[in-house]
């Protein structure tokens, strides 16, 4: 019989064999509506994507819904409504068909790494485990904000003098290209000598004007070797190490990977997640390939019984030796210490996160307000260099005409 297969010698019901049978029964199903529908849903699949924002949208309003007692297939379906981007939709009514078919929640995101983090995974598991629902849909939704808000104040830090620079940029090469010529080609007719600046600047428009397309050359053997570097494990995490230990961006990389883990560790601590499984989350969380490193390096050493104070402090004699962990500061590793003592990690780190957070919007704010004028002030003598160049000769000619 068909039935048989999914009992064991004892006519135990195997629910996880009849699962599998579930999956591979779906996947068949996918496959063969991909073949059927053709470029369409290849073409949903590939180029679709979904932005923090938008599921962060989704998740506040999943936890308004359930928070208010509403069954959790009737709230996505009452969503899949409700969203307007097609691949994202499409997971969620993947999500709602996977219930029936007794597939957890947590189970479909995994399949989707790269839209959901291993943070929102790890508390959806803890959620069906412990069906904690109003804790840990609360806070997923404050942590997905919260990240939101953070990637938004260091793109608009940039986005300022991103613009300036462009624009800078585009001032100079009109100049370059249709102002600097006309002024060279009227002084090499009356045949006057060009000051010394005004021949650089008249050599560096001829090489924008004839030779563009070395400058074509080097910016694509540029972005070549970005790709390249972008394929390549090692040259990943050179260019990591190379980003902690700049001058100013180095501390905003710091202190973002810090609040980034310190966040994600509290959180699932709070929600009773073991303390192994915690640090393998949270080394998943952290943007930066060396900090990750740093992590799965402590996690491994907690692992054989090591404090996770001593392994911040890379001395097993911490309290004799001088503090060798740059990627950590010092204070960083006294706070882990005394919860060792006092077992109370979780409310500690929470203080220690409030506090990161608060220093890294200030430091950005500061740094943003920093840079306007210096980028200014760099356009400006950029923009009145080309300007003093450009009327040099005109001084020089006025000077010859009131001599004579």
């Amino acid at each position: 019989m068909f039935w048989n297969k999914f009992y064991d010698r004892y006519w135990n019901f195997d629910n996880k064999r009849f699962i599998k049978l579930l999956e591979d029964a779906r996947r068949a199903q996918y496959k063969w509506a991909s073949k059927k529908s053709g470029w369409k849903d290849i073409e949903i699949t590939l180029f679709q994507g979904v932005n923090q924002k938008e599921l962060w949208q989704f998740i506040n309003k999943f936890s308004i819904f359930l928070n208010s007692w509403i069954d959790v297939k009737w709230a996505l379906w009452i969503l899949v409504k409700q969203i307007k981007n097609p691949y994202l939709k499409k997971i969620w009514i993947e999500m709602r068909d996977n219930i029936d078919h007794g597939i957890g929640i947590n189970e479909t995101m995994n399949q989707y790494p790269k839209v959901f983090d291993p943070l929102t995974t790890a508390l959806v598991w803890v959620w069906e485990k412990t069906w904690q629902l109003w804790k840990i849909l609360a806070e997923l939704d404050t942590s997905l904000l919260e990240s939101i808000e953070l990637k938004w104040k260091v793109k608009w830090a940039m986005v300022y003098p991103m613009i300036l620079l462009f624009l800078t940029l585009m001032m100079v090469v009109f100049m370059m290209v249709f102002i600097v010529p006309r002024i060279s080609a009227s002084f090499a007719k009356a045949g006057s000598e060009l000051p010394g600046l005004t021949q650089k600047v008249v050599a560096f428009s001829n090489f924008i004007v004839h030779d563009w397309w070395k400058l074509l050359l080097i910016l694509i053997s540029i972005i070549g070797f970005f790709k390249l570097v972008n394929a390549s494990y090692m040259w990943k995490i050179a260019l990591a190490n190379i980003a902690t230990r700049m001058p100013i961006f180095g501390y905003v990389v710091k202190q973002s990977n810090i609040v980034y883990f310190t966040k994600a560790f509290t959180i699932l601590l709070d929600s009773w997640v073991l303390l192994l499984d915690s640090l393998k989350t949270s080394s998943k969380v952290v943007p930066n390939l060396v900090y990750k490193k740093e992590l799965i390096r402590i996690k491994n050493e907690v692992e054989v019984w090591l404090t996770i104070s001593k392994s911040l402090w890379l001395n097993l004699d911490y309290e004799e030796s001088v503090y060798l962990n740059r990627l950590f500061p010092e204070e960083f590793a006294y706070v882990v210490s005394t919860w060792e003592e006092t077992w109370s990690l979780s409310t500690s780190l929470k203080k220690v996160w409030e506090n990161y957070n608060w220093e890294l919007k200030r430091y950005i704010w500061n740094m943003s307000s920093m840079m306007e004028p210096v980028i200014i002030v760099i356009v400006g003598a950029l923009v009145g260099t080309i300007v003093v160049a450009i009327m040099m000769p005109f001084f020089e000619m006025w000077k010859v005409a009131k001599w004579v």
